[in-house]
């Protein structure tokens, strides 16, 4: 029976176990390097103090914590791939969490009262990590720190009786064993975190990559960082603190060298393009970002930075939409051979992009209020017609 045979194919891909740990001896763990939590992970999954200090009450309170997820390295070391966010800050309250851009110990804030412990505001692990709290709080001060409170006058150790009620919590670990198909480790970080509220789907995305193929990820960072891809489409600094600026090139990225499926959802499409290029070979994917260059140095050259505005009037001026970047620099890099071809390539491209949009037809793919999935079939057709005639 079909789907009988199919559970027994994906059973045979992952394998699994399941025990408790105390908190003592995941921390001892972390300490010998026996358990790893992936700097960009840290980077991206940061929890304010307010739900910090609602784990350490539940710790206290004995309220049993969710499992945590980890992968095990062929060399036996474990990989963290969900409860990031708990064991950092169980770490980091302890003092025992590593900085990921410094590697020394990141020191944490006081913690702040909650619902049944008030008496957890100002509470520190140790006097060593009370004091080193104290010397940033004195250079805040000094250099008139708008937002600095000066709450020093709270500041408490925690009880060693309570230390060690924390040392003694058990915590469930769900273990995938590194026999396990290496592609089960992103699947399964995807399926516990997507419709999460800790990230947005790029940077769920930004880790999925991540475990794939580091090197992609920060080659990837960097062009989206770059003068010409930040001239081209311009974020704010809120818009890229959240990842934005990755998600407009994972889009191009994905809609350009992968073919759609009209229907697809198209978060999940991305999602499934980019970690597919991830796993390339190094010379597909050398010349996937040189192509991605070369089209994109094009677009300027023939109509400057302003290229993915509407044109009106005889210049380029107004917002950049999806609409813009799906036909004319999508639709472009899908034709790029062609548009090569011409013999003037640069007064080509000009030339299309200036007649889509005094056509009629610029209106209809402008239109507000139409679902991504319902664009992108008519849009990504119409920008390779677009630069292949």
């Amino acid at each position: 029976m079909p789907l009988e045979q199919e559970i027994e194919n994906a059973a045979r891909q992952v394998s699994t176990d399941a025990f408790s740990l105390t908190i003592g001896e995941l921390v001892n763990l972390y300490r010998d390097g026996d358990v790893k939590i992936d700097p960009d992970f840290q980077r991206l999954f940061r929890w304010d103090i307010a739900r910090k200090s609602r784990l350490i009450e539940s710790i206290l309170v004995r309220i049993p914590l969710p499992p945590i997820f980890v992968f095990e390295l062929p060399n036996s070391k474990w990989e963290v791939i969900d409860g990031l966010q708990r064991l950092s800050t169980i770490l980091e309250v302890m003092g025992e969490l590593k900085d990921p851009d410094t590697d020394s110990a990141a020191v944490p804030v006081a913690l702040i009262g909650t619902q049944y412990l008030p008496s957890l505001r100002g509470v520190f692990w140790s006097e060593e990590l009370k004091q080193k709290r104290l010397e940033i709080d004195a250079l805040k001060k000094s250099a008139n720190d708008e937002g600095f409170v000066d709450n020093s006058a709270l500041y408490h150790i925690l009880d060693p009786d309570l230390q060690r009620a924390i040392k003694r919590t058990k915590i469930g670990i769900q273990l995938l064993e590194k026999k396990s198909d290496p592609k089960s480790k992103f699947d399964l970080f995807q399926r516990l975190n997507s419709g999460g509220l800790s990230a947005n789907d790029q940077e769920l995305r930004n880790c999925a990559i991540v475990m794939v193929n580091k090197i992609f990820f920060e080659r990837m960072k960097a062009f989206a960082e770059s003068e010409e891809f930040s001239k081209l489409i311009p974020l704010g600094p809120t818009s890229i603190s959240k990842s934005n600026h990755l998600d407009n090139l994972s889009k191009i990225i994905s809609f350009s060298f992968v073919d759609y499926k009209i229907g697809t959802d198209i978060e999940e499409f991305v999602t499934n393009a980019m970690v597919d290029i991830a796993s390339r070979e190094q010379a597909e994917i050398d010349t996937l970002f040189d192509k991605l260059q070369e089209g994109i140095k094009m677009l300027v050259d023939s109509c400057g930075y302003n290229a993915l505005r509407p044109y009106r009037e005889g210049e380029f001026v107004g917002r950049i939409g999806r609409t813009s970047i799906e036909i004319i620099l999508v639709g472009m890099l899908r034709s790029l051979d062609n548009v090569k071809s011409k013999q003037d390539p640069l007064l080509f491209v000009k030339n299309q992009i200036v007649s889509f949009w005094q056509s009629d037809e610029s209106k209809k793919f402008s239109a507000a209020g139409i679902a991504g999935t319902d664009r992108v079939q008519f849009t990504i057709p119409r920008g390779i017609a677009l630069f292949s005639t």
